[in-house]
């Protein structure tokens, strides 16, 4: 049985998930963007020689915060994010932090993504979905019938497409490329409350099937 925290950090509030698997005994974070008590008397509560992975959404600040001050508390633990952000993990300017007046605290990913791979979790897999648009190696993880969203979908919108290596052509083929999906999958967001699919799929203007008039 798989078990999933909620843990909003940071100046931002993006929501940092820790996932648990008691029956095999393995977790995994994604997007620690910051520094949070709570989350660490958490992974240490759980069995921190039981934390395998980070996954990482994307390369901005708010997701990758804290992932590699954890990797010197955690050494085995692995840092995972896409082939096309991986730039992101020691790059101020793509990774905002220098727009907050900031430096990121840098580190080199231990395993690279891209779309289709997938990562032994316990028993189950999880699948890496690639969804450019709020940054070019946005990716979402699958990870059973969950699925981490990162800043591509939101309840209701999607992240935004201006900053750098942002794309509105990439985004909007990539929220068609989660609709397209067939099952009802729980959407655990980076920013903000949890949704479904079929609630997006009705509800995003992103994906098509709402007029201007139903957001009103």
């Amino acid at each position: 049985m798989i078990g999933i925290e909620c843990y909003p950090v940071g100046v931002l509030q993006a929501n940092c998930f820790f996932v648990y698997d008691e029956e095999n005994g393995v977790s995994l974070l994604v997007d620690p963007g910051a520094a949070s008590e709570n989350l660490e008397e958490r992974i240490n509560s759980f069995g921190a020689e039981k934390l395998q992975y980070i996954l990482l959404t994307h390369g901005h600040f708010d997701h990758i915060g804290n992932a590699a001050a954890l990797k010197r508390k955690y050494p085995d633990v692995s840092i995972v994010i896409s082939e096309d952000d991986s730039s992101f993990t020691t790059n101020d300017s793509l990774n905002l932090s220098v727009f907050f007046g900031s430096s990121a605290d840098h580190f080199t990913a231990d395993i690279l993504v891209n779309d289709g791979d997938q990562l032994d979790f316990g028993k189950e897999k999880i699948s890496v979905i690639a969804t450019p648009g709020h940054t070019k190696g946005g990716v979402c993880y699958r990870l059973g019938s969950s699925l981490f969203t990162g800043d591509t979908i939101m309840k209701c919108t999607t992240g935004r497409m201006d900053f750098p290596t942002g794309s509105s052509a990439e985004m909007f083929a990539s929220v068609k490329k989660l609709a397209a999906i067939p099952e009802n999958l729980k959407l655990y967001c980076g920013h903000g409350s949890s949704s479904e699919l079929d609630y997006e799929r009705k509800h995003n203007i992103a994906m098509g099937n709402c007029s201007y008039d139903d957001l009103y």
